[in-house]
């Protein structure tokens, strides 16, 4: 069973530390002040190329994360508030000029009116291996996993006493503030980081690395699209209606020709939300800088081959990595290491997505437990139990990186 392929890698992360780990894969850590307005932490988003802050109080103590997801939540309410009940069924005529005086609103809210409550915290000491990371802190087996965790280490955080054989670690009292710890966040780790360790040490993984990505079974999650030539807020408004991280983008044959994602929200800031009447095509190709420039494509000028509707010529300036179902596992995770994706489509031999495999199917893959055995006496060719332990898996990566509120 493929549970049993991957023993040997579930054995090795069982004996690498979170420690160890955070030692040699260390990212600078990012913070925001409760305080800062919402547009300067979409600016900290993009300038790190990052999906999610910790948010601290003014004592300095975490108070909670600020992510991608939170800021399409935040855009979405403001939209309701602003356009009125039902914008949505009218938005051919929703101008640039109204979609700016909302940005602009979203941008002046506070980054703590917005933050979503953190609660995995992993303390970087010995006993917290990688692969209690992956079940107990991303919890990918359960219906709602997490992208990331800020990890606490008493050792950056604190001043530590060693006396003989007794480590004294002198944590600083909180505030008086109710439930205050005095913690602070020293550290990140992402899922891609993780899938990245794997790639670093996928001779544990010699017996899978060949096996496709049909017999695995991992490329059965669902995929949801958009016509290139719908807006942009559009597609948004999808992603936060189906909570979905993304959205692939398809011409009139269906094709795949594109991505977008909540992540893209990162590239409005204080003053371009007047984008989001561009077409998704059009929108993707500004926000990557390979087109017109923002204030040129608010203006009119449009992406080269935009009006024509030969959507695949507007995006051939961003091909977007895709897999087979014949593709093998060691494809799929060296693919994903090396260009640092969160996700990638499954297409069919006339390029049309029947799939999406994320970060959290590949970990959800590694250490999912084997199915249970059914033992009954057959009483007919068709007799089954009336039990099925079989249930859907929930494919949506909340992703947060990246549309919900990542942790």
């Amino acid at each position: 069973m493929a549970s049993a392929l991957f023993s040997t890698m579930r054995d090795w992360l069982a004996s690498e530390s979170l420690q160890s780990f955070v030692q040699s894969h260390q990212h600078a850590i990012v913070a925001l002040k409760k305080e800062a307005p919402l547009g300067a932490a979409l600016q900290v988003l993009a300038d790190n190329k990052i999906l999610s802050v910790p948010v601290l109080d003014e004592e300095g103590e975490y108070l909670g994360a600020f992510s991608v997801g939170d800021a399409l939540r935040v855009l979405m309410l403001e939209l309701e508030s602003q356009l009125g009940h039902g914008w949505f069924d009218r938005l051919s005529a929703i101008t640039a000029a109204e979609l700016d005086a909302v940005g602009s609103t979203v941008c002046l809210k506070k980054v703590h009116t917005a933050t979503h409550p953190g609660d995995l915290w992993l303390k970087g000491d010995a006993k917290t291996t990688v692969l209690t990371v992956i079940k107990e802190g991303f919890q990918v087996l359960e219906p709602k996993g997490h992208h990331r965790i800020f990890v606490v280490d008493p050792a950056k955080a604190h001043t530590m006493t060693v006396s003989g054989q007794t480590v004294v670690i002198n944590i600083k009292p909180g505030t008086e503030k109710p439930e205050a710890s005095g913690l602070r966040p020293t550290d990140i780790v992402s899922q891609l980081d993780v899938v990245k360790l794997l790639a670093e040490h996928k001779d544990k993984l010699e017996l899978v690395m060949d096996k496709t990505l049909e017999d695995l079974e991992i490329f059965e999650g669902s995929v949801f699209t958009v016509h290139a030539s719908a807006t942009a807020l559009e597609a948004f408004h999808h992603m936060a209606l189906d909570h979905k991280s993304c959205l692939g983008i398809v011409d009139n044959t269906g094709k795949l020709i594109g991505n977008v994602s909540v992540s893209d929200l990162r590239f409005l800031g204080p003053q371009h939300w007047g984008l989001l009447s561009l077409t998704v095509a059009e929108f993707s190709v500004v926000a990557a800088g390979k087109g017109p420039s923002p204030e040129e494509a608010i203006k009119g000028t449009r992406v080269a081959g935009a009006a024509d509707n030969k959507w695949s010529e507007v995006l051939k300036v961003l091909p977007l990595p895709t897999l087979k179902p014949s593709s093998t596992f060691g494809q799929l995770l060296e693919t994903m290491a090396a260009q640092g994706l969160h996700r990638i489509y499954i297409t069919d031999d006339d390029g049309k997505p029947v799939s999406i495999v994320t970060l959290t199917d590949v970990l959800r893959e590694i250490i999912k437990p084997e199915p249970p055995v059914h033992h009954f006496k057959r009483m007919g060719t068709n007799d089954l139990p009336d039990d099925d332990d079989e249930e859907d898996e929930d494919d949506d990566e909340d992703d947060e990186e990246e549309a919900e509120a990542a942790k």
